[in-house]
């Protein structure tokens, strides 16, 4: 063969390779908007590149509109997708996709829409996504129930079809989220950091959407006002996957550092009008399911307000340096090992007090058993809540209390011991003035001649109001003990 048609072959054949490469590239590009087009519903992007030789594309300005989401991304780039798979499984497997400055929008999920009976399936080595906004709406034109903004994330090795339980390697970082709670409350968290289970949160907070005196005109009866602040939160190792067609949650530490709610109720407002279940009730049909094998909260503070009728202030009950430790916190039938809290406090001005409870989720009644102590109490301490709530104030000394209660869903009994010292009640007006006359009457109902040491049990048993909650029940209690460790008829 002459040099020239060696010449001419070499050319025909580079040609021809540069026209299949060409063809190859187009046929890929045609593939890839058909792709937009049918699954993702793409309502325009600019700049579709595509480079089968160099194994890499990407495209820019893309805009979604589809059934379950909508919104824009800046750039989508896509590097190494095996070509074996696409062209003769019909499957994507790619080693890199990278999402850029993502502003999406999710809708609920329409459960009309029909399956295809033919999944493509996917698989994604390594997906990174970066300054991400996602919000989710009940419908386009509501307001949003969740947004967050996402710095930066990496998820590893994602497949089509997999379990939540199937994620093993990845990061992300948040630096806002928004959770609309109820129709009252909603969540506001400063930043999230989870890395492959560990995670940290900080600056969680619980806000209402109203100030007080909104709130009061919204509700039909009565709500807690809530108002939450965390410093710090941290699980060591959150693991979650499917269950039952339910979340499941597994963690073996968590810890609440620094924490202050607030809670002010207004008993002026209806009472609730429907049975409120205990804890075990509402751990037991709890949406998810739990296995939180310790539960820790440092250094925190809890108060409750309560506003009465004819009082210009709440009364106010403190508890100070709170510290507690809950263990074995789930809702899994298949585990024996049962619910228990302790905590320790300090009450009102410095009064310590502790407590322990136990209740097994699973019970059908409902049963529990809680006990405590209160270390010394002087009177005024209480005026807080007695001048606001029932016209009164204490003065003595309460040496010390001590209570065992257990109880079930209808009932609660047990043992109230206090000890005090020239203990009195009196009854003031509302300029916070002795009333004479109706103090010394209230004080005929107070033993003062008990020695300090001598002490006295006493029986209690009270009924659980079925639309108040468990507190209110356990408060009962410790009134009932009271009245009856001071004498009163």
């Amino acid at each position: 063969m002459s040099k020239k048609k060696t010449i001419i072959w070499i050319g025909a054949g580079v040609a021809g390779i540069i026209l299949l490469l060409f063809l190859a590239n187009l046929y890929v590009k045609n593939s890839i908007e058909q792709q937009l087009d049918e699954k993702l519903q793409a309502s325009g992007y600019n700049d579709l590149s595509v480079n089968i030789f160099l194994n890499r594309f990407s495209v820019e300005n893309l805009k979604l509109d589809e059934r379950r989401f909508a919104g824009s991304i800046d750039k989508v780039k896509v590097n190494r997708l095996s070509y074996t798979e696409y062209l003769f499984n019909n499957n994507i497997e790619v080693d890199e996709f990278e999402i850029i400055s993502p502003s999406l929008t999710f809708f609920p999920k329409d459960t009309s829409a029909k399956k295809s009976s033919a999944q493509q399936q996917v698989h994604v080595k390594n997906l990174r996504v970066k300054n991400g906004s996602f919000s989710k709406q009940p419908s386009d034109t509501a307001a949003a129930t969740m947004y967050a903004h996402i710095p930066t994330a990496r998820v590893e090795d994602i497949k089509s079809g997999m379990q939540l339980s199937g994620l093993k390697n990845y990061q992300l970082e948040l630096d806002t989220l928004y959770l609309r709670m109820n129709p009252e409350h909603y969540i506001d968290v400063g930043s999230v950091s989870a890395q492959n289970g560990q995670i940290d949160i900080s600056d969680f907070k619980i806000r209402s959407l109203f100030t007080r005196e909104e709130f009061v005109q919204r509700i039909p009866y009565e709500k807690d006002y809530v108002r939450l602040d965390v410093e710090k939160i941290t699980l060591d190792s959150l693991n979650f996957e499917m269950r039952n067609d339910s979340l499941y949650l597994r963690n073996p530490k968590m810890t609440v550092a620094r924490a202050q709610l607030d809670i002010y109720r207004n008993k002026l407002v209806a009472d609730y009008p429907n049975e409120k279940p205990l804890y075990s009730k509402m751990l037991r049909e709890a949406p998810i399911f739990l296995n939180f094998e310790k539960v820790e909260v440092k250094n925190s503070e809890i108060v409750y307000e309560e506003q009465v009728e004819g009082a210009e202030k709440p009364a106010i009950v403190r508890f100070a340096a709170v510290n507690g430790e809950i263990n074995d916190l789930h809702n899994l039938k298949e585990l024996d090992t049962q619910l228990k809290i302790t905590a320790n406090a300090d009450f009102m001005q410095g009064t310590p007090v502790s407590i322990d409870w136990t209740f097994p989720v699973f019970n059908p009644q409902d049963k529990f058993q809680i006990s405590g102590n209160f270390g010394t109490l002087e009177g005024e301490a209480l005026d807080p809540f007695l001048i606001p709530s029932l016209n009164a104030r204490a003065r003595g000394t309460v040496n010390s209390v001590y209570f065992n209660f257990y109880g079930n869903d209808d009932v609660l009994q047990g043992d109230f011991r206090m000890e005090y010292d020239e203990f009195k009640v009196e009854l003031v007006n509302k300029e916070k003035e002795k009333k004479g006359f109706l103090s010394a009457i209230a004080n005929l109902f107070v033993d003062n001649e008990q020695e300090p040491d001598e002490g006295g049990g006493q029986d209690v048993r009270v009924e659980r109001t079925k639309n108040k909650s468990f507190w209110n029940y356990a408060w009962k209690g410790l009134c009932e003990g009271l009245l009856d460790a001071v004498g009163q008829l």
